[in-house]
């Protein structure tokens, strides 16, 4: 476990926390692991709350691109700079329980990422995303991939294509982000939100968190026939 990445299992809540704020939180390949590893720690929880030390959620990865002539191998690039992050993204796709994501400051690079992949995101105010890839030249298709689902085509494409700072109120706009609020008020609203949602019975949250993964894939009348399938299941079990 990264010394950058604090886990605290305690109940039905596990709390995640990106701790290096010094740097702004940049993710490194140790830190990306010491994630995924909260994840799979966290599976006896009900809920993982995931946030960033400091004042920005996440500045983004620690890692700079092959200078160019480098000459490096294909190999080299999915060892080092993918692989990490297909990994840490696959994780998060086999997460059973609500990750709730808390951004306040920054978050830019993969920190617009985990604001994507978290299934309710709490945003403040003053909060900014960003996706400025191309500025390096590095065509971001890694990090867009989690966000296919989540944002409009048009939407995405601007954010990356203009490698221009999104707002808090834009991001919630292009379904980046679930709720803006005040900065004042992120972590009581986050708080609350998480109790209520302990209040719900464990295996309906669980079966809203596999819909919501599965069903936007399926045409109309699959959506329906797999949901009435899960609320069969579900009361059944009672």
């Amino acid at each position: 476990m990264s010394q950058h990445v604090e886990v605290i299992v305690s109940g039905d809540i596990a709390g995640i926390t990106l701790h290096r704020p010094e740097s702004g939180n940049r993710l490194s390949n140790e830190m990306a692991a010491a994630v995924a590893a909260g994840l799979r720690q966290a599976t006896g929880s009900r809920v993982i709350v995931l946030r960033g030390a400091g004042a920005d959620f996440c500045l983004g990865r620690d890692m700079q691109p092959p200078s160019p002539g480098a000459h490096v191998s294909p190999m080299d690039v999915m060892r080092e700079d993918t692989g990490p992050m297909l990994e840490l993204f696959d994780t998060f796709r086999r997460c059973k329980m609500p990750l709730v994501g808390v951004v306040q400051g920054r978050a830019w690079g993969i920190g617009t990422v985990f604001a994507g992949l978290c299934d309710v995101t709490f945003a403040a105010a003053d909060s900014c995303f960003r996706l400025a890839e191309l500025e390096r030249g590095i065509p971001p298709c890694i990090a867009m991939s989690p966000l296919l689902d989540r944002m409009p085509k048009k939407a995405l494409a601007h954010l990356v294509l203009s490698a221009e700072e999104m707002g808090a109120d834009a991001a919630l706009g292009a379904g980046l982000v679930s709720r803006v609020v005040p900065a004042a008020q992120l972590e009581i609203t986050v708080q609350s939100f998480v109790k209520r949602l302990l209040g719900f019975r464990p295996e309906t949250v669980e079966a809203v968190k596999l819909y919501l993964d599965s069903a936007p894939h399926f045409n109309e009348a699959h959506a329906a026939h797999y949901g009435a399938s899960m609320l069969s299941n579900v009361l059944a079990s009672r």
